[in-house]
């Protein structure tokens, strides 16, 4: 099965909606949410209460980039993009139990050398043009279909909607990582009941 996996943005989840479109994300069975916020610093409070909710609903809390606010607020999940640090860090900082992502753009030779490191999953992407990151560039499927071969554990991401998400599910990811799909007109759980719909085509 396919996961759905959820991405917070700070202008697409509004900090006064945050814990409400959160809830509504996990009771759609979403098991995977990413704290994701460009503000320094970070809101400590909110980003707690986000964890707090997704461990009662079972799922799993990642922070986006930043290792020592995930070890400060008790998370043991972090997403590390290129220019973030190393995932041996990761490890060090949050415990041999960390489950750490890496984004690996369309390099095999980057997913390689992460998994070699203990990358819980890595991350493909763009898959199309991106309105959260216009300037990415894209991923061939066969990129992700390598990595598959390969027993990688396969996030993809980058402009994916109701739309085209059947199209992605073919090339058969472990996870889809969705911003602006979840979040469009407010109308979180029908979004992603369509998504979810779309996905089993």
């Amino acid at each position: 099965m396919i996961e759905i996996y959820a991405i917070s943005d700070d202008v697409l989840m509004p900090e006064n909606l945050a814990l409400q479109y959160t809830k509504e994300i996990l009771e759609c069975g979403v098991n995977f949410f990413q704290f994701r916020s460009k503000k320094i610093p970070k809101d400590e409070r909110l980003a707690s209460e986000i964890f707090n909710l997704c461990e009662k609903f079972g799922a799993r809390f990642i922070v986006n980039d930043d290792i020592l606010f995930a070890a400060h607020i008790g998370a043991k999940s972090v997403h590390l993009g290129k220019d973030d640090a190393s995932i041996k860090e990761a490890f060090e900082i949050l415990g041999d139990d960390a489950y750490v992502g890496v984004s690996c753009y369309d390099s095999l030779e980057l997913a390689i050398r992460a998994k070699q490191n203990g990358a819980s999953y890595v991350a493909f992407g763009a898959m199309f043009k991106s309105p959260t990151k216009p300037n990415a560039p894209l991923c061939k499927a066969q990129t992700i279909s390598q990595a598959k071969e390969m027993g990688m554990n396969v996030c993809v991401i980058g402009g994916i909607n109701s739309s085209n998400i059947a199209s992605v599910a073919k090339i058969k990811p472990d996870m889809v990582a969705l911003i602006s799909a979840i979040y469009k007109d407010g109308t979180i759980k029908k979004n992603i009941e369509n998504l979810q719909r779309n996905l089993l085509l």
